[in-house]
C-alpha cells in the first residue's frame, strides 16, 4: 500500500590518514632540480605508497570499503563532519534522484494474508532481529495454478523510532518511484544496490519531505526499502537506510519457502440483479422497487478475511444509488447514533467545506452515521440530504448514511432520488424481513 537514501555519499577516512596523504605532496620547490634529486624523490614517494599499501589498504579491504571508481561514484575524502556509527561509515551508497512517483497497483487476484510469527520474522529477517522491532504480513495469491507468495510487507522500527517499510517478493519487486536518467548502482558486500531519493514539493513553511529508497536482490528474494521524513532529518534517514541494507545483506537471504498457507473462503463474483437478490446472506436487504429511471449497473459478491459484502449499483444519467450490505462489526458500531442526537448527523449544522466545520472528534460519525431502522425517521433522512452545484455535473439531491437491521448493515450513497423515496425503500425492506 510502501523508500529512501544517498548511499552515504562519500567514504570518509580518518584525519590521521588524511594528514599522512597530504604530507606526501611536494614541498613547493622548483622542478629544475638535479637529476639525482628527482630520482631520489621518486624513490621516496614510491616507498611511501608501498608503506601506505602495507598498513592501510588491508584495513580498508577488511572493512569492505569500496575502491575509488572512475565515475567518482565513490570518493575518498577527509571526515570533517560529525562521525557516524562505525558500521555505517564503511559504506557509501549512491542515491539517484527520482523525478516521479509510480501509480501503485495493489490488486492481487485471490488475495489473502497472514501475520508473521516471531519464528517466521527471525527466519525472514535474520539480520534485524537484534536491532529492530519487526512486524510483517505475508500476502498470498490464490488461483487456478494454486497458491503462491505474492510479497511480504514489513516495518522495521529502530531504537531511535524510525519506521522503515520493507517489501520482499520472489524474484522481482516493483519500485514505487521512477528515475528519469540512467542510474548508478552501489556495491555493498558484493551485492548490487540501486538507491534513490524523492523530494516532495515544499509545504507552506517551505519545508520538503524527502523519501529514500533502495532495491537489491539476495538469492531468489528481491528487496525494496523505503523511509521518509523531513529534509532536515535527511542524514539520519540516509544512515538508517544504509544500516538496514548492510544488516539485511550480512544476514542470510530470506527463506520464502517457510510458509504453508491455508486458503480461507474467498469470493469475488460479478452478479446480475437476479443473482444478487437471491444471495442467501444479503439479498433480502436490496431495494425491491427503484425510483423511476434508475437501471441496474453491476453487482459484486466479495468475501475475504476482512470483508463479507454484497454491493449493488444503479444509475440514472449522472445520478446513482450505491447499496452495500454486510455484517456489522466492532469498528462500525462507533458510528451508531440516536436520531435525537442531531450533532452526529444533521448536515445543516456543518456548512461546506465540512473539513472546516465538523469537529475532529465527530468527523467519522458525521461522514456516515448509522441509524437503527426502528428509530429512523423521514426527518433524519432529510437531515442527511444536501445539494451541490458542481461545474459539469447535473443537479440532484445527495445523501450518505447507513441503516442497521439487527446485525445487518446497509450503507447507501445516493444522488438523484428524494429523501421521501429512499425512506420508503428502507421501510419496505424492514416490513419484508
Amino acid at each position: 500500500m510502501k523508500a529512501y537514501k544517498e548511499y552515504m555519499s562519500k567514504i570518509k577516512v580518518s584525519s590521521t590518514l588524511h594528514q599522512r596523504l597530504v604530507s606526501c605532496a611536494g614541498s613547493g620547490e622548483s622542478d629544475h632540480r638535479p637529476i639525482i634529486r628527482k630520482y631520489f624523490a621518486v624513490a621516496v614517494a614510491s616507498l611511501v605508497l608501498v608503506l601506505i599499501g602495507i598498513f592501510y589498504i588491508p584495513k580498508l579491504m577488511q572493512n569492505n570499503v569500496p575502491p575509488v571508481q572512475d565515475d567518482n561514484s565513490w570518493v575518498l575524502q577527509p571526515s570533517t563532519d560529525t562521525p557516524v556509527p562505525d558500521e555505517i561509515d564503511k559504506y557509501a551508497l549512491v542515491f539517484n534522484k527520482a523525478n516521479a512517483q509510480r501509480a501503485k497497483d495493489i490488486g492481487i487476484p485471490g488475495h489473502f494474508w497472514q501475520e508473521l510469527t516471531d519464528q517466521e520474522l527471525n527466519t525472514i529477517f535474520p539480520g534485524l532481529k537484534d536491532t529492530h522491532t519487526l512486524t510483517a504480513t505475508a500476502n498470498f495469491q490464490s488461483g487456478e495454478n494454486g497458491v503462491g507468495l505474492f510479497n511480504i510487507d514489513a516495518y522495521a522500527v529502530s531504537a531511535s523510532g524510525l519506521r522503515t517499510y520493507i517489501r520482499i517478493a520472489p524474484d522481482k519487486v516493483k519500485i514505487d518511484y521512477r528515475f528519469e536518467e540512467e542510474t548508478n548502482t552501489s556495491d555493498v558486500l558484493g551485492t548490487k544496490v540501486t538507491a534513490g531519493y524523492f523530494e516532495t514539493k515544499p509545504n507552506s513553511n517551505g519545508l520538503r519531505n524527502i523519501i529514500y529508497f533502495a532495491t537489491f536482490k539476495l538469492s531468489d528474494a528481491a528487496y525494496y526499502i523505503e523511509l521518509g521524513g523531513m529534509e532536515t532529518e535527511k542524514e539520519a534517514l540516509r544512515n538508517e537506510v544504509t544500516e538496514l541494507i548492510v544488516l539485511l545483506i550480512e544476514g542470510d537471504p530470506a527463506d520464502l519457502n517457510i510458509f504453508h498457507p491455508v486458503v480461507p473462503e474467498l469470493r469475488e463474483d460479478r452478479l446480475n440483479l437476479d443473482e444478487a437478490r437471491s444471495d442467501a446472506d444479503f439479498g433480502a436487504y436490496l431495494p425491491k422497487n427503484l425510483p423511476q429511471g434508475f437501471v441496474f449497473e453491476d453487482a459484486l459478491r466479495f468475501i475475504n478475511q476482512e470483508q463479507n459484502t454484497l454491493s449493488v449499483n444503479w444509475t440514472k444519467g449522472m445520478g446513482y444509488i450505491d447499496w452495500r450490505v454486510s455484517k456489522v462489526d466492532d469498528k462500525d458500531k462507533k458510528r451508531i447514533t440516536s436520531v435525537t442526537d442531531t450533532k452526529n448527523y444533521d448536515l445543516a449544522l456543518y456548512p461546506i467545506p465540512r473539513a472546516d466545520s465538523v469537529p475532529d472528534e465527530l468527523r467519522e460519525i458525521v461522514d456516515n452515521p448509522i441509524f437503527y431502522i426502528d428509530e429512523l425517521t423521514l426527518e433524519a433522512v432529510q437531515a442527511r440530504t444536501y445539494e451541490v452545484s458542481d461545474s459539469g455535473d447535473e443537479p440532484g439531491s445527495r445523501m450518505k448514511f447507513s441503516v442497521l437491521y439487527g446485525d445487518i448493515l446497509v450503507e447507501l450513497r445516493v444522488k438523484g432520488a428524494s429523501p421521501e423515496i429512499i425512506f420508503d425503500i428502507l421501510q419496505q425492506i424492514n416490513r419484508s424481513l
